[in-house]
């Protein structure tokens, strides 16, 4: 780990004064072909990365230029595999993670989309371990998240609802049907020689 003398050398002789280039570059290249680029060591590119995130904002920029991208992957897979994808896993990124969550999660509708994509999952996670846990999992358990907590239990009780009401419905079915075919069924009395 680098001292933080160290750190500010390797920001003056990397980063300052050219952070809009370099969030370009992150933006276009991603972070394995930019750390090549300029030529770092890991311990290095770690320097510049928190900079660019902390002070720069360099993790939202990123976001918001690929929107379609990221808010497709948090669809599909949910916020921890964005952590994984942007490599901010660590706590000390919560914060910036969260605002993150707002704007892609919260602005653009992705948290319902991401439970109707997981819908089975998360009718039996609800099941299974209770509401707390789900909210918990989603990321929503803040109270700031309440009203789309709300939408998320609606769109659940209702496919709970829908799923009782079509397989009550298919048993309806199923019993009319049978009564039906029983009724209309010729019975024919069998002999030594087959049926008549």
């Amino acid at each position: 780990m680098l001292n933080s003398k160290d750190q500010n050398l390797v920001l003056e002789r990397f980063v300052k004064g050219k952070e809009d280039e370099f969030i370009r570059k992150y933006i276009i290249l991603g972070p394995s072909k930019m750390k090549e680029e300029i030529s770092v060591t890991d311990e290095e590119f770690d320097v510049v990365f928190d900079y660019l995130v902390f002070e720069n904002n360099l993790l939202y920029k990123c976001v918001v230029a690929n929107i379609d991208f990221f808010l497709d992957q948090y669809v599909r897979h949910g916020m921890a595999h964005l952590r994984d994808m942007l490599g901010v896993l660590d706590e000390k990124y919560d914060r910036v993670c969260e605002v993150i969550f707002d704007f892609l999660v919260i602005s653009n509708d992705g948290l319902l989309l991401h439970v109707m994509e997981h819908r089975d999952k998360y009718l039996d996670s609800l099941n299974e371990y209770g509401s707390e846990f789900v909210r918990k999992v989603l990321g929503v358990s803040n109270v700031k998240y309440s009203e789309n907590w709300e939408k998320v239990l609606d769109f659940l009780l209702k496919s709970v609802v829908k799923n009782i009401v079509s397989k009550k419905t298919f048993d309806q079915g199923i019993t009319a049907f049978t009564m039906i075919y029983n009724g209309s069924r010729v019975q024919r009395p069998i002999t030594k020689e087959g049926i008549l």
